[in-house]
């Protein structure tokens, strides 16, 4: 994929994760987050296909990054997850697809028809399985994080304890 080709399409991804985000209305201050997160897991998606990968993986590795950038970016301006994860979405989810689907289907031209219902409902499994994979990624690190900080201040205390008491010996 050419730098001119990328930069273009990192830029139309942007304005229409913009274009999504306007008429549901999502906070004014979300917009560029979503949108930067959009564009570069749209750039995932494009690279992996480049790669000949197929593009299910491609729509479940974006996701998955669309949905960490998303849980990322909430904790940074406190609010939900999903004000950061479905405008971006829009750009992945395969449209195309769904309207060649029904076009064969309408055509009565079964084997092309299947052929893409499969294709389409992949990629849109891909997406939901990414979303969810990074909201339970993100989840376990929050606990492992809590229970690492846990265990560090009672060893910490512990510790400090200890050494109030053995000063405490020596003194008497």
């Amino acid at each position: 994929m050419s730098v001119t080709k990328a930069v273009v399409m990192f830029i139309v991804s942007i304005c229409a994760t913009i274009g999504y985000a306007i008429p549901v209305e999502a906070p004014k201050r979300s917009v560029v987050s979503s949108s930067l997160s959009g564009g570069v897991s749209y750039l995932l998606y494009l690279l992996i296909i480049e790669m000949n990968g197929s593009a299910s993986f491609g729509a479940f590795l974006a996701a998955f990054l669309m949905g960490v950038l998303g849980e990322f970016f909430s904790r940074r301006y406190k609010m939900p997850a999903t004000i950061f994860i479905m405008p971006p979405l829009i750009t992945l989810v395969p449209g195309g697809g769904m309207y060649y689907m029904m076009s064969y289907l309408i055509q009565d031209n079964m084997d092309l028809f299947l052929r893409e219902a499969v294709d389409t409902f992949s990629i849109a499994v891909a997406l939901s399985l990414g979303i969810v994979t990074s909201g339970l990624f993100s989840k376990s690190l929050r606990s492992f994080r809590r229970r690492s900080l846990r265990h560090n201040k009672l060893y910490f205390y512990e510790s400090r304890e200890d050494k109030i008491a053995s000063e405490r010996s020596v003194e008497k």
